[in-house]
């Protein structure tokens, strides 16, 4: 009775802003999509200031205290933090959890993707879940009794991940930290939505972290067997002989979907189901459980009532680990593939292209799949080239999706997540392309041209905001102009150090801006605050 009455309340529910950062140097959305159309592989091996790979790496294993492999998907800096920014002291700052930092900035990028300005949500019920599970930072620490600081305990406990943004920005709903393993931020999604649909909060955060610190994780898990000694996640592969460790953070900015198409926003996509399970008692703590995962999806799609020849893709947790790869593969054909009429079910996982981001994978996987469904095409998985033998994809009615693929171009697409943890904790979301949306009545800048503003509180914060906003007007259709100078007018926070040009349309915009970045003169501005303006042709630096 409870459950049918919560399905009741239920509605779908709105991704309005995302942001994230991810091996290879990719920061944000458009970036990943690039990485995944032209099938990079952004595997490498670790950086030279992580810790010394020689005295733990040994490939000849098995050895006592050894890792076989040092491999994995890394970001480009995971020191760099604008403390700034957030109002924290450098002191406190260096005794904080690169993740913690890594999550701070990402919210606050969420929070300007959606056009939500960060102060019209302080005070608010707004929750906050965030899916996290690595502790390197804070033993290391404690390592050296002498670096510790008042700052260190609140540094490094996991739960302060999720509070400190509800600290850093004013929010007043839930907030905490989730592990469940490598299913964390799909878990902490299924929470966010259900604090929404329980009215408990209006609006949610959600976020997954890794950063790979530590040698300690790599010689544990190699000595479980767990990693892949080739180096690669061949997930639903022949060669599949393991996953390779990553690192990165994502967070979504959730609504309704109803208080979102009233607020205006933006739709990345909608969520039209989520729900978790756990495999129970198996053969081995470690070992899926394919009738639970079966169960489970089975389960979702029947509430969010979703037929799967709906499914235009399934992105599947697919680790590269000979044992569950079959086993999901088994679990997505009986509970989907063979229930279809209209052909087999395309999988695949962008752990092929990333690795495996531990707590974070699962919305790792939910970016690929929001840009499944904006972009209306699949990229291929890499590393397949030969199917795992022990699993009959035709006869579960599936397909590796091994080229790229164009969707149809109109209508609703459908694409569902998978996202399992090591001790058994599955979790899977639906997600549905975001619904038409009536154009602005104003859709012309006048003769005079529209305003389109960036602010920053530092002066080399502003420099990058200004390359940003340049960069996004480059790759922007015409028709996008209006909302583009509305939005940042009239929807983003206004800090201290700013830059405006007066333009007409995208590429004015777009020269307005690269004009302020290049020239000795808009450099100089650049530096001024908000008690003047100093115009440089079409484009002015302002300060407050």
């Amino acid at each position: 009775m409870h459950r049918d009455r919560e399905r009741a309340d239920r509605q779908a529910v709105a991704i309005v802003g995302a942001a994230c950062r991810l091996p290879g140097g990719i920061n944000g959305l458009d970036e990943l999509w690039n990485a995944l159309e032209q099938g990079r592989d952004l595997i490498g091996s670790v950086p030279e200031d992580r810790f010394e790979t020689s005295r733990f790496v040994d490939p000849s294993m098995p050895r006592v205290g050894k890792s076989y492999t040092a491999v994995g998907g890394f970001l480009d800096d995971v020191a760099g933090f604008d403390a700034a920014y957030f109002g924290v002291s450098p002191k406190e700052a260096a005794q904080v959890d690169p993740q913690h930092r890594l999550l701070m900035e990402l919210a606050a990028e969420a929070l300007d993707d959606a056009a939500v300005a960060p102060e019209t949500l302080a005070g608010s019920d707004t929750a906050v879940y965030v899916g996290i599970s690595d502790m390197s930072y804070g033993t290391l620490q404690l390592l050296s009794p002498r670096t510790v600081n008042a700052y260190t305990m609140s540094g490094s406990a996991s739960s302060i991940a999720a509070n400190r943004l509800s600290y850093t920005f004013d929010l007043r709903g839930p907030s905490m930290a989730v592990d469940t393993a490598c299913s964390s931020s799909l878990v902490a999604l299924d929470q966010a939505c259900r604090s929404l649909w329980s009215g408990t909060s209006r609006v949610a955060l959600c976020g997954g972290v890794n950063v790979l610190l530590s040698p300690f994780h790599y010689v544990g898990f190699s000595q479980a067997s767990m990693l892949s000694a080739r180096g690669r996640c061949a997930s639903f592969s022949a060669q599949a002989d393991g996953f390779v460790r990553a690192e990165g953070g994502v967070v979504v900015l959730l609504k309704r979907l109803d208080d979102a198409l009233a607020d205006g926003d933006r739709l990345h996509g909608v969520i039209l189901g989520s729900a978790t399970n756990c495999d129970g008692r198996t053969m081995g703590l470690a070992l899926p459980n394919p009738q639970a995962q079966e169960e489970l999806l089975r389960r979702i799609y029947a509430e969010a009532g979703v037929d799967p020849d709906e499914l235009v893709y399934f992105e599947a947790h697919g680790t590269g680990t000979p044992v569950g790869d079959p086993l999901e593969a088994r679990a997505i054909g009986r509970a989907l593939g063979i229930r279809r009429i209209t052909g087999d079910l395309g999988i695949g996982p962008v752990k092929s292209n990333l690795g495996h981001l531990e707590p974070a994978s699962g919305l790792a996987g939910l970016c690929k799949a929001l840009l499944v469904l904006k972009h209306r095409a699949v990229p291929a998985t890499l590393h397949c080239e030969q199917p795992h033998p022990d699993v009959d994809f035709a006869g579960l009615g599936l397909r590796i999706e091994v080229r790229n693929r164009a969707l149809p171009t109109d209508g609703r697409l459908v694409v569902g997540v998978n996202s399992f943890g090591f001790g058994g904790a599955n979790a899977h979301t639906v997600l549905a392309s975001a619904p038409p949306v009536l154009p602005p009545g104003a859709s012309t800048a006048p003769p005079e041209g529209l305003p389109v503003l960036v602010s920053a509180r530092t002066e080399p914060a502003l420099a990058e905001a200004v390359r940003r906003m340049t960069a996004r007007l480059a790759s922007a259709a015409p028709r996008e102009f209006y909302d583009i100078a509305y939005t940042s007018c009239r929807r983003r926070g206004k800090h201290e150090h700013r830059a405006v040009v007066l333009a007409r349309s995208t590429g004015d915009a777009e020269r307005g801006f690269t004009a302020l970045a290049t020239t000795d003169e808009a450099s100089t501005s650049l530096r001024q605050k908000a008690d003047g303006v100093t115009h440089s042709g079409g484009a002015a630096a302002v300060g407050g």
